[in-house]
């Protein structure tokens, strides 16, 4: 089932501690640090179920991005099935 940015975005605000998380925006530019990112990854694990990790948050740190990254690597992953 693919990600859906609004769900993303709001585990980032969340973690953050803002009340939107902009989807084009860098989670350190929105103020996140080291420590929040593995916040983040452990929060996006548990509540949308997937298995992400500090690496490809790194590689792509914006919701857009990450989102797009994530929906296209399970449509391959799928696809191979």
């Amino acid at each position: 089932m693919p990600l859906q940015e609004l769900e993303v975005s709001q585990i980032w605000a969340d973690v953050i501690g803002i009340r939107e998380a902009d989807v084009d925006t860098n989670f350190f530019d929105l103020g996140g640090n080291s420590m929040l990112l593995l916040e983040l990854v452990s929060l996006l694990n548990q509540k949308l179920g997937i298995e992400t990790d500090v690496l490809t948050l790194l590689e792509y740190p914006t919701v857009a991005k990450f989102t797009s990254h994530w929906n296209a690597s399970e449509a391959l992953v799928e696809g191979n099935h």
